[in-house]
């Protein structure tokens, strides 16, 4: 088998978004895309590691840091459960507001409701629903502003 040189990506092809494979096959043209826990990948300029929302070890060690942070800027002490969750519920919050101005970002960038629904693990029925009203309002805004 020759080797892979350095523009021969290994990707799912879940990965490119064609959603044809739920795991990594044994060609060596396919692999992880940090999905099942590889300890190292290739990933090439069409791999989407986004495009679902998963829990990783990225995503564990920037939601630590961040509340650990918090919790220091708010003069709290390192270890302090009750903190933690106050930091918690404010990140939550925090990220539960900027939904509505992403969702349009990405409708903005073309992305259908169903692109926008797969990155938020629901259905384009509810995405729409939960955004589709404040999404048209946006892009009238940038229409008037024009």
């Amino acid at each position: 088998m020759k080797p892979l040189g350095f523009r021969e990506w290994i990707c799912l092809p879940a990965c490119l978004g064609d959603g044809s494979a739920t795991r990594a096959s044994r060609s060596p043209r396919s692999g992880s895309c940090g999905l099942t826990g590889a300890p190292f990948e290739f990933h090439g300029p069409a791999c989407d590691r986004a495009l679902h929302p998963h829990l990783d070890d990225e995503t564990l060690a920037l939601v630590d840091d961040a509340v650990e942070s918090l919790v220091c800027l708010r003069g709290s002490v390192r270890g302090d459960a009750g903190a933690a969750l106050s930091c918690l519920a404010s990140l939550i919050a925090e990220a539960h507001s900027r939904l509505p101005d992403a969702v349009a970002d990405a409708r903005d960038q073309d992305y259908t409701w169903a692109e926008v629904a797969t990155r938020l693990a629901v259905s384009a029925s509810t995405v729409r629903r939960r955004y589709g009203d404040y999404t048209r309002w946006v892009a009238s805004r940038a229409v008037e502003e024009d």
